[in-house]
C-alpha cells in the first residue's frame, strides 16, 4: 500500500512539474524598458489632501490645458505639472505661509 501511495505522489509531482513548466513558458513577459529613461519610469504612489482653494486651482489648470491643448489631463498630471514648473523663489515661501495659515498647523 505504501508503494502505491509513493508512486501516486511521484506521478502527481511529475504532473505538477510539467504543468508549471508549461505555464511558465506560456506567460507573456512584460516589455523591457528602454535603456534611456528606464529609471524615470519608476514612480512612487502617494496620497495628498487638498483644500477647496487647491481643488479649484487644479480645475482651473485643467480647464486651461483643455482650452489651449485640446486634451483632458488627470489630477496626477496637473500636480506633476505644478511641481515641475514651481519657481524656487521667495514667492514659493510666501505661498507656503499662506497654505500653512489655511491648514491651521505649523509647517
Amino acid at each position: 500500500m505504501k508503494k502505491k501511495a509513493a508512486a501516486l505522489q511521484d506521478k502527481l509531482a511529475r504532473s505538477l512539474d510539467k504543468a508549471n513548466t508549461r505555464e511558465a513558458k506560456s506567460r507573456r513577459q512584460a516589455p523591457a524598458l528602454p535603456a534611456s529613461g528606464a529609471a524615470d519610469r519608476r514612480c512612487t504612489k502617494i496620497s495628498i489632501s487638498l483644500f477647496e482653494t487647491d481643488r479649484k486651482r487644479l480645475e482651473t489648470i485643467r480647464a486651461y490645458i483643455m482650452q489651449h491643448g485640446g486634451r483632458g489631463i488627470s489630477t496626477s498630471q496637473v500636480i506633476k505639472l505644478a511641481l515641475r514648473t514651481a519657481p524656487l523663489s521667495k514667492e514659493l515661501l510666501e505661498v507656503l505661509d499662506q497654505a500653512a495659515a489655511e491648514d491651521g498647523r505649523k509647517w
